[in-house]
């Protein structure tokens, strides 16, 4: 008999991140593989880098080889937005959460199942719809190796899994084509309200950041 685990999907969240930072490390961690330490030290001189170093015991950042967090825990780990406690802020309610963590969809992902059911509303090119596939896109494969060459994103340390990541601006632009006219949903869809329902707990979240002025880190969980 298989344990119960083996069959239960990923959960999924969105992690409400500071926006200007999540660029600013992204880049210098991309950058770094081509020219070693200058986009580090660049990225390093920002305050709020230093600071975040320092409350995780790191004293000596001069270097990228002097810290031993893997790409995705450096991402994450100094950008993550955080509490006067220094605890995550958590976006959006509950139930929000909760139904975009685990939707009922092979894989588990909201935003999976809608970037798979949504479809082109005109038979031309569409800017609307092509600005939603891709933003979806920006949160489902902005990590992944065919963008990044590898799979360290996927691989991070303890289980760490980033998928992607939107800026404040992208987080805008997905909530306004979210809520626009160019998609419609597909004549197949396999469950029956299924986008719509997927799309005002991912609107929630979408609306929560856009409050907050943040950026997000998709990130699944095994």
């Amino acid at each position: 008999m298989k344990g119960r685990h083996e069959n239960t999907t990923a959960f999924y969240t969105l992690d409400g991140c500071h926006s200007n930072l999540l660029s600013t490390v992204f880049r210098a961690l991309m950058l770094n593989r081509e020219q070693p330490d200058n986009a580090w030290k660049s990225m390093c001189e920002h305050p709020k880098i230093q600071d975040r170093f320092r409350t995780q015991g790191v004293n000596n950042w001069e270097s990228r080889d002097t810290i031993s967090w893997d790409d995705p825990t450096v991402l994450f780990t100094l950008t993550r937005m955080l509490n006067d406690d220094g605890l995550p802020i958590m976006l959006g309610e509950d139930r929000n959460r909760e139904r975009f963590g685990r939707f009922p969809h092979p894989t588990g992902s909201t935003i999976q199942y809608v970037r798979e059911n949504v479809r082109n509303a005109s038979s031309q090119t569409n800017d609307l719809f092509e600005d939603l596939v891709t933003h979806l896109d920006y949160l489902l494969i902005r990590c992944s190796a065919s963008k990044v060459g590898d799979d360290r994103y996927l691989q991070g340390r303890a289980g760490l899994c980033v998928m992607g990541f939107l800026t404040s601006e992208e987080v805008k632009t997905l909530r306004s084509t979210l809520l626009g006219g160019g998609w419609t949903v597909a004549k197949d869809e396999p469950i029956d309200g299924g986008v719509r329902d997927a799309i005002r707990h991912l609107n929630a979240l979408l609306l929560a950041a856009e409050r907050r002025n943040a950026g997000l880190i998709h990130r699944m969980h095994a």
